[in-house]
């Protein structure tokens, strides 16, 4: 049976070390890094804010070489995870494999973020032997609303179901522990497929499916407890409410969250996930400078304390990070009292 999983923020109690540098410092390295092996796509989603934000601006691809020289770097920060995701698809990247099987030698976690379309019955075991998770991104329970998401024939749909199915067989039949999980955004043109869907993945014997919103539609669905109620032991819906709330305003006034999380995109480094591509908020590029160096450069620093909110999406990945940091700035009094 999975575990429910915890919220992003409550995560930085397990890491006492960071937190204890950020509270006395005011700053620490990352828990984990995003690292894209390209900005290239073979899907074409509408609201894809990497192709938005001008993530996807070139067809760059990592090396192997190069993988390796940029994981080593994220290694020696003392990072402890890797994230595959990005402005493309990081199974665009044939070296895709072979960096997952590097970054888990090097005794960090690994997870991926992808469309599914590319896997196989090679690069699907090395997947599964080598990351804690993998995500496929599917957004659909119809081969209609697929292609009108995606931008693809509505034949890949089929297509990739039945690659869900097969990576969750081999899954069971290699006995790995990699959660499987397909995510949902949910928006007006899509909540009609969220029933659909979750029935297609619990048939699939995924461990998970995630509901979010697109950014900018926050319709509630009005299906989400028929959802709900396909849960099993072994099979879990996460939806967050909070999640919804078009109307939020950030209450804190700077982003202490990007301390614990990086994003490589392809060679440059940013500041956030949700703004890779974005010119100004660009920190460095590694084919230039170390990490460490760009990590701790006075740019960065300019750049990190001038965040403009304007630019950021409303509920993002680390809000609640920043809202749980926040409470913890000054100097509070009465701490020992409990």
């Amino acid at each position: 049976m999975e575990k429910s999983p915890i919220s992003l923020h409550k995560k930085l109690f397990y890491h006492p070390d960071r937190l204890s540098s950020f509270l006395k410092t005011g700053a620490t390295t990352p828990i984990t890094w995003e690292l894209d092996p390209t900005n290239n796509c073979n899907h074409d989603c509408i609201g894809c804010f990497a192709k938005g934000a001008g993530g996807r601006s070139n067809n760059e691809f990592l090396t192997l070489e190069e993988a390796k020289d940029y994981v080593d770097q994220i290694y020696n920060l003392g990072s402890k995870a890797v994230n595959l995701t990005g402005g493309g698809d990081p199974m665009m990247n044939r070296a895709t494999p072979e960096i997952v099987s590097y970054i888990k030698s090097k005794g960090m976690d690994v997870g991926m973020v992808t469309n599914g379309s590319l896997f196989n019955d090679k690069n699907s075991k090395t997947i599964l032997e080598n990351c804690t998770w993998v995500r496929i991104s599917l957004d659909s329970g119809s081969p209609k609303v697929f292609s009108e998401i995606r931008r693809r024939p509505e034949k890949e749909f089929w297509i990739i179901i039945d690659k869900i199915g097969k990576l969750a067989s081999l899954k069971r039949k290699i006995e790995s522990n990699c959660t499987i999980g397909v995510g949902f955004l949910t928006s007006k043109q899509t909540i009609p497929d969220m029933v659909d869907f979750t029935y297609m993945m619990r048939s699939s014997f995924v461990d998970y499916v995630e509901f979010r919103p697109f950014h900018g539609d926050y319709t509630i669905p009005h299906n989400i407890n028929d959802c709900l109620k396909l849960q099993t032991d072994s099979f879990k819906v996460h939806y967050n409410t909070f999640k919804y709330d078009g109307s939020y305003k950030k209450k804190y006034c700077k982003c202490h969250g990007q301390n614990f999380s990086g994003i490589v995109n392809v060679h440059k480094v940013y500041v956030c996930c949700h703004l890779r591509g974005v010119e100004k908020y660009e920190l460095g590029d590694l084919r230039e400078s170390s990490l460490e160096e760009i990590w701790n450069s006075d740019k960065r620093k300019n750049i990190v304390n001038n965040i403009d909110f304007n630019d950021c999406i409303a509920l993002c990945k680390l809000d609640l990070v920043n809202r749980s940091l926040s409470e913890l700035e000054g100097e509070p009094s009465h701490v020992n009292f409990i």
